[in-house]
């Protein structure tokens, strides 16, 4: 033993001299303690917590003296401890557990570089199997301790709506769906889109906003009107001249036309204006059917006029007369009769083009509290809560000062639901966080109205239903929350679950947007909505159908049309239209095996183990490696023809470097498994070897066993991994230590039906985080 490692071990054992010293001055604070409350009962209360929680922490702090540090001694000190901070770490930094616990970021890493075996380097002695489990047996409970009895919800973080939930959103509200595109894009957080701590808010989405809930609003009161037939200008007989923009009149003559209309009402509605000359004015007749009307036109400007005719089915005639022809010789002055547009609305069923969403009016009812009526009833939809009188107020007196002459009540109210569309009611969720009374740190259940938004936007990426809003005024929610969920989930908005969760998680959509080399995968471009429509219902089917979770992974069907299964070699299907197909004589099972994945987890010009294991770790085992050192090269591109061997020959010198090593030896075992499938999810036969072991030893070579092996003896790393990730889509942040608890509880319910996918989504929706949060 030479001198370095004499002085350190004298100092561990100072160390533990003076913890014993602590304990001893503890125990005789308690000694004392003890004696005086003996002597005052109403102060009993405080020796008890101190009781119950002091050998809680003297246990660990001990353990740590006695047990750990001699088995960090022996791997980890010599490059982080006593001065030296390699990779700027060192347990110097941490006397104690309170100081560990203060930087809970870095022993975060510490855990995980044990748990994977990135730490000690390669080239240094290793701790045992035992050793290892111990090391984060230890910083589990000290560093991260979770009590089931008293668990964290978390914070809550007030939560723009991102553009999906936005244009659902409006699709239900109004029954337009918006244009997304008019929004900036969203950050994304922890693979999901709908995080709160990275939707922002800056100055250009409000302006989008506003833009897109006007032109939504547009449409809606267009859909509105009554149909519209425009009746071209050159479909009229007797025409004597035409231009670009009308049709002139210039002699006393009659245009004429027939039009079929359904039986009902229908109005005629002429756009024509008048070049005027001599003393009268221009005077002309118009007909629609049975019904007339001479005008005569004051000025050049355009006006409309119209005629309305009730009727049975059939053909009517819409005519135009010019009556009062004159031409003034000496100034060369000519009247003429200008025809602009000339359309016919029908059949009309309401005198009041009011949109959908409106609520009926009753017929006795005045403007004003008809006008109320409609405030409430779309402000408690938008807002998802019901709307006080004086929030109606102040949109009604908005809507009153902004309406003109001209304007319908109906009209007038649009700028009242254009700025209640880009209010904080409307774009923001949970509202209840900002109102909430109680001091920072409390843990209270979310209200029921924010539960019923809560639910929705899980399930629907949309705001909940009335019947959902009703049943959370009344407070019967929870109490009704299964049924409630299982009418969700069967509800074809649901499929937002696959477009927002599964989509996301799986990566699959990516397919539509990554570089494939177009010369080396010539028919990989035209395929990549084959490619996303394959995924998508097969995560379809697995929700709708309520499979076990693990058919992601080692189902033996698909979903396919006639063009992708040429390109996966599966015979006779025939069409465009998609159908389940049996795998059980192929090579694929599960998504492992879909040409989204197999894409999106490639590079443009050659098949990625590396990235293929990466995506497996991260996405299927929630067990994501760190990111790689700075400054270490890529793989040289690989050239047309390159093998699969040459790949692995490159990989293997590549994990020589021991700053490379420990994380490749994580990925490369299982990304050489889907070596058998080129970047566009082809098969390449049976010649290629595909073995990799895993780091934790075991050893597959295809992706059918890579899926026989995590729904095996890895099952519960991937039921915990889709718990976490459903988890963190439904809660709108990223997991932390305390969340454990939470998800031992959906995978202990889920367990008890067979790990369908329904149940993990009724155990999210019971979770005491999803139920509860902290002020």
């Amino acid at each position: 033993m030479d001198a370095k490692e004499n002085l350190v071990r004298e100092r561990r054992r100072s160390d533990l001299r003076k913890c014993d010293r602590s304990r001893a001055i503890s125990a005789s604070i308690l000694k004392a303690l003890d004696s005086f409350l003996r002597n005052d009962g109403s102060m009993k209360w405080l020796l008890v917590m101190m009781l119950a929680s002091a050998p809680c922490v003297a246990d660990v702090q001990r353990q740590w003296q006695s047990e750990i540090v001699p088995i960090l001694e022996s791997y980890c000190f010599d490059c982080h401890a006593d001065g030296i901070k390699k990779g700027d770490f060192s347990f110097d930094a941490f006397p104690d557990v309170a100081s560990m616990q203060a930087k809970r970021d870095a022993w975060k890493r510490v855990r995980e570089n044990l748990a994977y075996e990135l730490m000690p380097p390669p080239d240094r002695d290793q701790p045992t199997s035992d050793e290892r489990k111990k090391l984060i047996a230890w910083i589990d409970a000290a560093v991260f301790p979770v009590d089931p009895n008293n668990p964290d919800p978390g914070r809550v973080t007030l939560r723009r709506l991102n553009r999906f939930e936005y244009r659902n959103t409006v699709r239900d509200l109004i029954g337009v769906t918006p244009d997304i595109q008019l929004l900036p894009p969203d950050d994304a957080g922890y693979g999901f889109d709908n995080i709160a701590d990275v939707l922002t808010l800056s100055p250009t989405h409000l302006d989008s906003y506003l833009t897109a809930a006007s032109q939504a609003l547009d449409q809606a009161y267009r859909k509105a009107q009554p149909p519209r037939q425009k009746l071209p200008r050159e479909s009229f007989q007797g025409q004597y001249e035409k231009y670009a923009q009308h049709i002139v009149i210039p002699s006393n003559r009659r245009l004429h036309r027939n039009v079929r209309l359904e039986a009902g009402r229908h109005r005629a509605v002429f756009y024509i204006s008048g070049q005027q000359a001599g003393p009268d004015r221009v005077k002309a007749r118009l007909s629609f059917g049975s019904q007339t009307k001479t005008i005569s036109l004051a000025d050049n400007k355009p006006k409309y006029f119209s005629l309305e005719l009730e009727g049975k089915a059939g053909e009517q005639t819409v005519a135009i007369e010019f009556l009062n022809d004159y031409y003034e010789e000496a100034t060369k002055k000519d009247r003429n009769l200008l025809i602009h547009q000339v359309s016919v609305l029908g059949p009309i069923k309401s005198d009041v083009a009011r949109p959908a969403f409106f609520p009926e009016r009753p017929s006795a009812m005045g403007d004003e509290a008809y006008a109320a009526l409609a405030l409430r009833h779309f402000l408690s939809r938008a807002f998802r809560r019901p709307v006080a009188n004086e929030e109606i107020a102040r949109y009604a007196a908005l809507a009153k000062s902004q309406r003109s002459p001209q304007q319908s009540l109906e009209e007038s109210l649009r700028v009242a639901f254009e700025a209640a569309m880009v209010s904080p009611q409307f774009l923001f969720r949970e509202m209840h966080a900002v109102y909430a009374k109680e001091k920072p740190g409390t843990i209270l259940p979310v209200p029921e109205l924010a539960l019923a938004s809560r639910i929705s936007y899980f399930l629907w990426s949309s705001a909940p239903e009335d019947s959902t809003l009703s049943l959370a005024a009344q407070k019967q929610l929870r109490q009704n929350a299964q049924r409630e969920v299982e009418r969700m989930i069967r509800s074809p908005k649901s499929s937002a679950l696959i477009e927002r969760f599964f989509a996301q998680w799986l990566q699959y959509q990516d397919v539509a947007f990554i570089p494939i080399d177009k010369q080396l995968y010539p028919s990989a471009r035209q395929l990549r909505k084959d490619f996303v429509e394959e995924t998508r219902r097969f995560c379809d089917d697995l929700l709708r159908n309520n499979q076990p979770i693990t058919r992601l992974i080692d189902a033996d069907y698909t979903f396919v049309n006639e063009r992708l299964a040429q390109h996966y070699g599966i015979p006779q299907i025939q069409g465009e239209t998609f159908r389940k197909v049996s795998l059980a004589q192929q090579q694929r099972r599960g998504v492992l095996t879909h040409a989204a994945i197999l894409a999106v987890t490639s590079n443009p010009n050659r098949t990625s183990p590396v990235k293929r294991g990466k995506w497996v770790l991260e996405t299927l085992l929630d067990a994501a490696p760190p990111p790689p050192p700075p400054n270490v090269p890529s793989l040289p591109a690989a050239k047309h023809g390159q093998s699969a061997a040459t790949l692995r020959q490159q990989l293997e010198t590549h994990r020589k470097d021991p700053a490379c090593a420990s994380c490749h030896k994580l990925m490369d075992g299982i990304g050489f498994a889907f070596e058998g499938f080129d970047v566009d999810g082809r098969f390449r036969g049976p010649d290629i070897d595909t073995r990799g072991q895993l780091s934790t030893g075991e050893t597959v070579d295809s992706p059918a066993a890579l899926a026989r092996l995590i729904a095996g003896q890895r099952v519960d790393e991937f039921h915990r991994a889709f718990a976490a990730k459903l988890l963190t889509f439904a809660l709108g942040r990223g997991l932390d230590y305390y969340d454990k608890p939470a998800i031992d509880q959906i995978v202990a319910y889920a367990a008890k039906h067979d790990h369908r996918v329904q149940s993990y989504l009724h155990a999210v929706i019971q979770s005491y985080p999803f139920q509860h949060y902290r002020r």
